[in-house]
């Protein structure tokens, strides 16, 4: 999804750094920074709670964080790195290489587990009863998300490593060419494009949009039953996860829609923004994750000062009979001066 940093190895000419990469920098590290021990506290609370660990519906949620925490360690500084110096370092093939796994890996897989979780809430809402034997978790749960972690490395591995072409980046031009299996096999660039792409976003667009429906119609006819909280609070969490995804790498997207479709050079400004904003989406996820957690909010608040020192604290009739009115402060202030 990000932009192949500039490569340069013989020339002496300093990279041109537009005028927008320090404010995109700046950003993208701050966001990064606080991400990082964000993404830790909430894996800990969902390893070390038990109820939560074992939910299935949370289980595609610890592999997200996982995922975009490994984005954040590793795509995103090299995409710092980009941003402040015009290259990206070491200028090596190998280093071209490893950008090309863990930025397609990594970004594929994360698009996959939110199709599958779009799909998989309307079964975990509406047909639990699927669940109800080890046989078909296994069947329906776990192997679903075995293929959207295992598919794109096994895919990657060969496209990258081992397909007949030869990578390599332009010294002279000093960029890092683009992948060669994506260079010399038009198919093969047309259906990670569509495969890895346009379908997935529209998948996730269509799955939310009939859960949406869906919910709201359950809604209607179940009140503020316990059944419905639990059905709101996971409906809640996926369209907070889709919603960052769709604000993120919408404008990507539809870019890319519009160069295929439309014009080569449509978007081209625009898509200046649209990649770094699309970088946004790893350190921004557990940030997501976090304020969907109602466990969550209350340990912060036990465990900031602040909350305490401003907690209501009912007061019982016994003490508001020795609350000192404004007459008895009046009479004691008259009787003692």
């Amino acid at each position: 999804m990000s932009t192949f940093g500039n490569l340069t190895t013989t020339t002496t000419i300093a990279p041109y750094i537009p005028t927008s990469r320090p404010v995109q920098f700046s950003i993208l590290l701050t966001i990064a920074i606080f991400s990082l021990p964000c993404s830790i506290f909430v894996l800990h609370h969902f390893l070390s709670t038990k109820t939560l660990y074992r939910a299935a519906n949370n289980h595609v949620i610890i592999l997200l964080l996982i995922s975009n925490c490994l984005q954040t360690l590793t795509d995103v500084p090299g995409q710092l790195s980009y941003y402040i110096l015009g290259v990206n370092r070491p200028l090596t093939l190998s280093y071209c290489y490893y950008f090309y796994f863990i930025d397609f890996y990594l970004f594929t897989t994360c698009f996959l587990l939110l199709t599958w979780s779009s799909f998989e809430r309307h079964i975990l809402i509406f047909h639990i009863y699927v669940f109800n034997t080890h046989r078909k978790r296994v069947a329906y749960h776990y192997i679903p998300l075995m293929i959207c972690v295992t598919y794109p490395m096994i895919y990657y591995v060969y496209f990258i490593f081992f397909y007949p072409c030869e990578n390599y980046y332009d010294e002279y031009t000093s960029y890092c060419v683009p992948a060669c299996y994506l260079r010399t096999n038009a198919m093969m660039a047309l259906y990670e494009q569509i495969a890895h792409g346009f379908a997935l976003m529209l998948l996730i667009f269509i799955f939310n949009v009939l859960l949406f429906i869906r919910v709201v119609q359950q809604k209607a006819r179940m009140g503020r039953q316990m059944t419905w909280k639990k059905n709101r609070k996971m409906a809640v969490q996926l369209f907070s996860m889709c919603f960052l995804f769709l604000l993120t790498n919408g404008g990507y997207f539809v870019v890319q829609i519009g160069q295929m479709l439309y014009d080569p050079t449509f978007g081209v400004e625009f898509s200046l923004w649209a990649i770094p904003v699309a970088m946004c989406m790893p350190p921004l996820f557990p940030f997501v994750c976090l304020s969907t957690l109602d466990e969550l909010h209350g340990k912060l608040k036990r465990a900031t000062p602040c909350w305490n020192r401003w907690a209501v604290v009912p007061i019982t009739g016994t003490e508001l009979q020795h609350l000192p009115t404004t007459t008895s402060r009046r009479r004691d202030y008259l009787k003692n001066g």
